[in-house]
């Protein structure tokens, strides 16, 4: 994670969640995330094909010129890498896992600015599969941001983390039916502090799209 927002809204999410693979929508409070919550948004996960922005942050909008409350997040993005993200969403929603994407913004004349997001699982009374708690934040802010809208985002990386050492799914009960829709190998993610390097990554044999995975152990 390069960016003080992602390392900062990791942080806070992976304190709310305790024990549990996933906090709740109402542990979130606004107040404790203040500094940045221009950057934050909840995406509603209603399937595979509607994950649409139930809040965004204003300095989110901004970079779009409009308000985002209410679009399918699915339609910002570049035609070539919608099966990417819908295939990373439904690792945040369903195997609960945690992913840091790198993209970049593009307007219609041109301009592009290279983006860090964060997606995290949240529950919604007690029910996995139905919000997503992220943060998008810019590598810098150029002079034309909020002039010029984004109009086109396009994927340059993907990365799935697992904060508890292993995928949701190989921590239920022999009784669960729940499986890896990804054919992925067990992976795992160091706890996140500014101080670390980011951990080498490694390709699954079997690759899909831009995704990429975090290899497991810690670098203390």
């Amino acid at each position: 994670m390069k960016h003080q927002v992602t390392r900062e809204l990791f942080t806070y999410w992976d304190g709310l969640r305790g024990g549990r693979t996933a906090p709740e929508r109402s542990d979130i409070d606004p107040a404790e995330i203040h500094q940045i919550l221009g950057d934050t948004f909840i995406l509603e996960y209603e399937n595979q094909n509607s994950l649409r922005f139930r809040l965004a942050g204003t300095r989110l909008c901004g970079s779009f010129c409009r308000e985002l409350k209410g679009q399918n997040f699915l339609s910002i993005w570049n035609r070539e890498d919608i099966s990417s993200i819908r295939l990373l969403l439904t690792a945040v929603a369903e195997d609960e896992a945690a992913a840091v994407v790198g993209f970049k913004g593009k307007t219609e004349r041109n301009q592009e600015l290279d983006f860090e997001a964060i997606l995290l699982p949240l529950r919604h009374y007690g029910q996995p599969k139905s919000r997503i708690l992220g943060a998008a934040s810019p590598a810098d802010i150029p002079y034309w941001v909020g002039i010029w809208p984004l109009t086109e985002l396009s994927v340059t990386s993907m990365r799935l983390i697992w904060p508890d050492e292993r995928p949701s799914f190989m921590r239920k009960g022999a009784g669960d039916t729940g499986s890896n829709k990804f054919d992925l190998a067990p992976v795992t993610a160091p706890q996140i502090a500014p101080h670390l390097q980011e951990t080498p990554t490694f390709r699954s044999e079997q690759r899909i799209g831009h995704l990429t995975v975090i290899k497991g152990g810690r670098s203390d």
